[in-house]
């Protein structure tokens, strides 16, 4: 008779506070490589971005992605504001661009970034690929904002992806 592939060591009790609770959930979704990308729109001020790896494919017909942000952020208010978005794919050379749009000053974010308009979107230059995306709806989700997007158009680019694992950058390669 077959026994359970379950190893015996994950049937250990949870964390009894919610502080460790949310530490004991961080890192086990740590476990979980993700793509690191950078979501950018348009404001009145200029170009707005961040950093995110909650994003992923939704639907191949019609083309649609899902994307997690908090739900304070300033440019998620931009991108609900602008109603369009664009994923910017990072390559593994771009752990300098990751941190930039992931920390300091919203507008200042693309100072000496490398970048073009398409569309009316900022794209950063040199990634693995972008696209760009119609906002469809927006759901709650704890403190995050849950936005579905259909994808209007995709670019093309090369280089090896960024990850995040462990709560640090990796590569492919």
């Amino acid at each position: 008779m077959a026994h359970s592939t379950v190893p015996r060591g994950n049937h250990v009790d949870g964390p009894r506070t919610p502080e460790a609770h949310r530490d004991h959930f961080r890192h086990l979704m740590g476990e979980l490589p993700a793509g690191v990308t950078v979501l950018t729109t348009m404001s009145p001020d200029g170009p707005m971005g961040m950093t995110t790896s909650a994003v992923t494919s939704l639907s191949m017909n019609p083309p649609m992605i899902l994307a997690c942000l908090t739900s304070t952020s300033t440019t998620l208010a931009g991108i609900l504001s602008h109603g369009t978005f664009a994923i910017n794919i990072l390559t593994d050379a771009m752990t300098d661009t990751s941190d930039r749009f992931a920390h300091g000053p919203v507008l200042e974010r693309f100072t000496a970034v490398p970048h073009r308009l398409v569309d009316g979107l900022p794209l950063l230059e040199d990634t693995a690929g972008a696209a760009i995306c119609q906002v469809a709806a927006t759901h709650p989700g704890g403190d995050h904002t849950i936005l579905t997007a259909t994808v209007t158009r995709t670019l093309h680019g090369e280089g090896s992806p960024l990850l995040r694992h462990r709560a640090a950058y990796r590569s492919i390669r």
